[in-house]
């Protein structure tokens, strides 16, 4: 079942998934992933390091895009972003008051930006696991809410 992105960001990220996160994005992606998105201070070139990294399958895209996500929610997490809803107007509104020059807030936007070109670049990518997630326990919720009433 096929579910429109934009319906995705819209609904609550599961306190399951926030509590399955690593403790450190580096942990997740890895020391040469982290290092280079790291040591890039000026500008950070997401299509040369999917270029470098050679993913070869479909499903190493979709492993790599659930660790880049999962680091990035970390870092987001580490940089004061809690939000429990990944939509856009709501990403916006947080980041006018947090410190656009702290290191977890840089590379959770980097993090963002590759996982966008890695999504570009495998248009038929699987759903990531935070997409699973939110499905499931949407679902959970919805037949709640319908036994309640």
């Amino acid at each position: 079942m096929a579910i429109n992105t934009g319906v995705l960001a819209e609904m609550e990220i599961p306190e399951s998934y926030v509590t399955s996160l690593p403790k450190s994005g580096r942990a997740s992606l890895g020391d040469s992933i982290y290092n280079y998105m790291c040591s890039s201070k000026e500008k950070f070139a997401p299509e040369h390091l999917l270029n470098c990294l050679k993913i070869k399958s479909d499903h190493e895209a979709a492993d790599f895009a659930d660790r880049v996500e999962a680091s990035m929610y970390t870092w987001r997490r580490k940089a004061g972003i809690y939000h429990t809803k990944s939509s856009w107007g709501m990403v916006k509104g947080v980041m006018t008051e947090i410190d656009r020059n702290d290191k977890n807030h840089v590379l959770a936007e980097r993090a963002e930006t590759l996982l966008f070109c890695l999504k570009q670049r495998y248009p038929e990518l699987a759903q990531t696991t935070l997409d699973t997630c939110k499905i499931q326990y949407n679902r959970v919720s919805t037949q709640d809410q319908v036994v309640l009433f």
